[in-house]
């Protein structure tokens, strides 16, 4: 018997696109069991987009509110309002090919798959394909702290590859066994980036491998300017909250033997968005202003140092909570 299946759709402010995704999820091959999507604060429209879908679906429709604005807490709102064993993630400014569902539920059946993920073709608002790529390292985590993404816009050509192992995946195009992570990390700041990190290391913790396939790629009309390059935009969703989240989930996962190296790294290199102090010199030698890279360089320090003793903090609550419930259940066990 198949798993049963819940997409998980936080949206705010974007129900044409709410609207096409939800579109392309009426259209595949297997149907999910559930779609939840979850409009936030005060977005009228978001509801409406996604209630004009009632009755016309072939699976089940929950819409749910989020008084609070978020990815994190929204997403978990529709966490707990789901009942599938595979929770399956897009965004709202995406769309699914057919065979999303199914193809995403068949690496399932090997017990050992706790999260699967897949590619993104951008496009711009015109509709035209952003430039192709080919990196040589995708969706990993060095022993020292860097973190590579690279999942999206390969050649065509790229979607016959074998599926890999990878330590973290995007939240765009992604699915995870329920049993094998918590929940949605809602410590973390706007933007909320490393959030889908953060699943993918609680599901490598729990002893599940993490995969990604190059075949299941959805077509993605990015508008957020957060990812933008660039020093444009807001600072501090863009900058110091990147700062913050990603130091703030190296500390709540690294190893004791790796935890001071990843710390030193962040501080001394960082990247490219969030340099440290020599990555500041570099980004300079890039061609970036060296007295606007200094001039962010104090705020961007104190945010990786806030983010990693809030990510030991919780580290350590994550580690008296299991202590609990051993002991609970050794109790138990006694008991019986």
């Amino acid at each position: 018997m198949r798993a049963t299946t819940s997409v998980l759709i936080p949206s705010f402010g974007r129900p044409a696109a709410l609207t096409r995704c939800l579109a392309s999820l009426t259209q595949q091959t297997l149907a999910p069991d559930e779609v939840v999507v979850v409009w936030q604060a005060t977005d009228d429209a978001t509801r409406d987009a996604a209630l004009s879908f009632e009755h016309r679906t072939p699976f089940s429709l929950i819409v749910v509110h989020s008084p609070a604005r978020g990815i994190t807490c929204s997403e978990n709102a529709a966490l707990r309002c789901s009942r599938g064993a595979v929770v399956l993630l897009i965004d709202d400014d995406a769309t699914a090919p057919r065979d999303w569902v199914e193809r995403h539920l068949s690496h399932f059946e090997d017990p050992t798959v706790g999260a699967v993920g897949g590619p993104a073709d951008n496009y711009t608002t015109a509709n035209a394909p952003f430039p192709r790529r080919e990196p040589h390292q995708i969706g990993r985590i060095t022993w020292y702290g860097r973190c590579v993404g690279n999942m999206y816009d390969y050649p065509a050509h790229w979607k016959h590859r074998r599926q890999i192992d990878v330590d973290q995946l995007v939240g765009y195009n992604m699915a995870v066994r329920r049993a094998a992570f918590e929940g949605f990390e809602e410590r973390l700041k706007p933007y909320w980036q490393k959030f889908e990190t953060d699943i993918c290391l609680q599901v490598g913790e729990r002893g599940y491998r993490v995969l990604f396939d190059f075949a299941n790629v959805v077509n993605h009309y990015p508008t957020n300017t957060v990812y933008a390059p660039g020093r444009g935009g807001d600072l501090e969703a863009k900058v110091y909250g990147a700062a913050y989240n990603w130091a703030f989930v190296l500390s709540k996962h690294s190893p004791p033997h790796l935890r001071a190296c990843r710390l030193l790294y962040l501080l001394l290199l960082g990247s490219t968005s969030t340099p440290g102090l020599l990555g500041v010199l570099v980004n300079a030698f890039r061609g970036n202003g060296i007295i606007a890279e200094v001039t962010l360089l104090p705020r961007i320090l104190k945010s990786f140092l806030s983010g990693w003793n809030a990510g030991a903090r919780a580290r350590v609550s994550r580690s008296n909570a299991r202590s609990v419930l051993f002991r609970h259940n050794v109790c138990d066990t006694k008991i019986r």
